[in-house]
């Protein structure tokens, strides 16, 4: 072959290659940075970055230290004495606070999970003895949020409203809805003052 022609077959290879090069090289960027916007995307976020939450919980508002719409208002005897005449009633009772206690839980006919609900007593009238036929059974989620039940003690006077949902026994078992705690044991004080932080 003749040296010039040679010459520039070699050249048209040069370039061809070169051509080639440049193609790959344009194709493999836009790739690169397809890729790299994807994994952008499935990278942790940084410590430092802060999210927006537009389902944030709110702030749980207190349950008040109340009763209200009180209907049927019957004395600790009266229930006891006839449970079936108050079965799924809404009633109201005035007591004295003896303890938290587990008597209202984890009894199948009457059903009160302990992980769900806690239970309370209260003291047979005009005595230190606790009401032990009497079962009342509160939410967590209501004794956790109440603004007076982390402060309540023994011999405080108290008003339930609630429902009899059993009376199995021959006893009542009621959910309690609200609680208020109508004259501290201390009697120096009264109840708004003891709670007046909690509003």
């Amino acid at each position: 072959m003749i040296p010039m022609f040679r010459n520039m077959h070699l050249q048209n290879k040069l370039n061809l290659l070169l051509i080639s090069f440049l193609v790959l090289s344009s194709s493999l960027d836009g790739w690169a940075v397809q890729n790299i916007k994807n994994i952008k995307k499935t990278l942790p976020v940084s410590p430092g970055k802060i999210i927006s939450k537009p389902e944030a919980k709110k702030a749980i508002k207190k349950i008040k230290n109340e009763v209200i719409g009180c209907s049927n208002n019957i004395s600790l005897q009266e229930l006891v004495a006839a449970p079936d005449n108050w079965l799924n009633k809404e009633i109201c009772i005035d007591g004295i606070f003896s303890s938290f206690s587990a008597l209202a839980l984890d009894y199948p006919p009457a059903m009160r999970e302990r992980r769900k609900y806690v239970s309370l007593t209260l003291f047979r009238p005009n005595t230190q003895i606790p009401l032990g036929e009497l079962k009342l059974a509160m939410t967590l989620d209501t004794a956790q949020h109440h603004e007076a039940l982390t402060k309540i003690a023994e011999n405080d006077l108290v008003k339930i409203k609630g429902k009899v949902f059993s009376s199995a026994l021959g006893e009542p078992w009621m959910d309690v809805n609200q609680i208020q705690i109508t004259k501290a044991a201390n009697n120096k004080e009264s109840v708004n003052e003891l709670f007046s932080e909690s509003n």
